[in-house]
């Protein structure tokens, strides 16, 4: 397996150890659909189908759970969105 960076990788512009715990998980969990993926977009979409949905998985909506769930949702893609905006970088 081949372990050298690619040129076109997606990276942090800040060194890791700067972040809070939960912003490093959530930026790793980020860097590897972005690297899979290549660009922002699908990334997104698939980030969602993938980790979101599977995570945070909806309960019927007319469960007592639903709105607390879907917040959590909300808020997940929220901190992803952030992180990307400040930190990732594609050199």
């Amino acid at each position: 397996m081949n372990t050298k960076p690619k040129d076109n990788e997606w990276k942090l512009n800040i060194p890791m150890e700067k972040l809070p715990i939960n912003q490093r998980k959530d930026s790793l969990i980020l860097l590897f659909f972005l690297n899979l993926h290549g660009e922002e977009i699908r990334a997104f979409t698939e980030l969602k189908s993938k980790w979101i949905d599977k995570v945070y998985k909806l309960p019927e909506t007319s469960s007592e759970s639903y709105n607390s769930t879907k917040n959590g949702r909300y808020m997940t893609m929220k901190r992803m969105r952030e992180i990307y905006n400040k930190y990732m970088v594609r050199p």
